[in-house]
C-alpha cells in the first residue's frame, strides 16, 4: 500500500471517528482565527483577540520565546503563584500532551458549536476548527485532537493559546465544575496570558475564576 493511500485511509478513520463522537463525547473545539495575507494566511488566538475586544485583557507577548511548551510552562508558573493546585494539575496535563495528543493532516475539522455566546472575529478574517477534545480518551489513549496543517502555520504563542484553551477546558469538564461551553474557557485563557494577571491580586484572581464557573 503506498504512503498517500495510507495517509489518506487513516485521515478517513479519523474523521469517521471525529464524527461519531460529536454529539455527547467531543464536547471542546478550540478554534484559531484565520486572516489572510498576501501568501498564506496568518493565524491569532481567538481566546486572547476576543480577551483584549471584549474584557480589555491585554496579553503578555511571548514572540521571543520559539517554543510553545516553554510558554505553557511560564502560564502555568504564573497560576502557581496563586494557585498551587491548579498548577500542579495543567502540570500533569502538560506531561502527557505528547502520548494524550494525535494531530490529524489532510482534513478539515467539521464546527463543534460550543462557543456559547457571540465571539469576537477581526473583520475580513474567520474562526477555524483548529482542536477538539474527547470527555474520555479514547481506547488507544487519546484525548485531543489538533489539525496539523493549521498546527504548522501557527506561532509557538498561537499554539500555546490552543493547548491552554484545552486545558482549561479539560477542567472545566470534570463533574464537578461541568463546563457546558467554552464562552467563559476563553476568558480565563486570555486572562492568564494577561498582564492583568501578572499585575493583579490574589482577589483578582479568585473574581476570574469566579467569573470562570470553577469550583475551588
Amino acid at each position: 500500500m503506498s504512503l498517500v493511500r495510507t495517509i489518506l485511509i487513516s485521515a478517513l478513520l479519523m474523521v469517521s471517528s471525529f464524527s461519531a463522537f460529536a454529539g455527547d463525547e467531543l464536547l471542546n473545539g478550540g478554534d484559531v482565527i484565520e486572516c489572510p495575507s498576501y501568501e498564506v494566511p496568518f493565524y491569532l488566538s481567538l481566546d486572547l483577540y476576543e480577551g483584549q475586544a471584549i474584557y480589555k485583557l491585554t496579553p503578555i507577548d511571548f514572540t521571543g520565546i520559539k517554543d510553545f511548551r516553554l510558554i505553557l510552562k511560564n502560564l502555568i508558573n504564573r497560576i502557581a503563584s496563586f494557585d498551587a493546585t491548579r498548577a500542579n494539575l495543567y502540570r500533569t496535563y502538560l506531561e502527557s500532551f505528547e502520548r494524550d495528543s494525535r494531530f490529524v493532516s489532510g482534513t478539515e475539522f467539521g464546527d463543534i458549536r460550543d462557543e456559547g455566546g457571540v465571539i469576537a472575529i477581526p473583520s475580513g478574517c474567520q474562526a477555524k476548527q483548529a482542536a477538539a477534545q474527547f470527555r474520555s480518551q479514547t481506547p488507544d489513549g487519546i484525548k485531543y485532537l489538533f489539525n496539523a496543517t493549521l498546527w504548522a502555520r501557527m506561532s509557538p504563542s498561537v499554539q500555546a493559546g490552543l493547548v491552554m484553551h484545552e486545558f482549561i477546558y479539560r477542567e472545566g469538564l470534570l463533574p464537578k465544575n461541568n463546563f457546558k461551553n467554552s464562552q467563559r474557557v476563553r476568558y480565563f485563557n486570555a486572562y492568564v496570558h494577561s498582564s492583568n494577571m501578572v499585575q493583579g491580586t490574589k482577589a483578582d484572581y479568585a473574581n476570574a475564576l469566579s467569573f470562570t464557573g470553577f469550583k475551588h
